[in-house]
């Protein structure tokens, strides 16, 4: 039941972001030289799908610096602000990042 519910979520997710023509796009176009080609990136459908895998809710998947930037929430309700490598969904620490 609750794989049905997490698919179901998921692909909930994906949907509403393709209806609302919610994608990542570079558009700062400022990446650091080490970031990967465009063409090995996770798509944004399955970053999404990972983070409700974790129990996260998705608001908005965005990038910045060759990173995805993504705003959430937690199980708890909390807000999440997120920087995640674009082709593991891992998180990483941005230079300037409070710490």
């Amino acid at each position: 039941m609750k794989t049905v519910k997490l698919v179901t979520t998921a692909l909930a997710v994906a949907a509403g972001l393709a209806a609302t023509g919610v994608q990542a796009s570079d558009d700062d176009m400022r990446r650091d030289a080490d970031t990967p080609p465009r063409s090995e990136w996770m798509s944004v459908s399955d970053l999404a799908q990972k983070l409700e895998s974790q129990g996260y809710t998705v608001h908005e998947i965005d990038t910045e610096y060759g990173v995805y930037e993504v705003e959430m929430t937690d199980e708890q309700g909390m807000r999440v602000e997120g920087h995640l490598h674009p082709v593991t969904g891992e998180p990483v620490h941005r230079r300037g990042d409070d710490d």
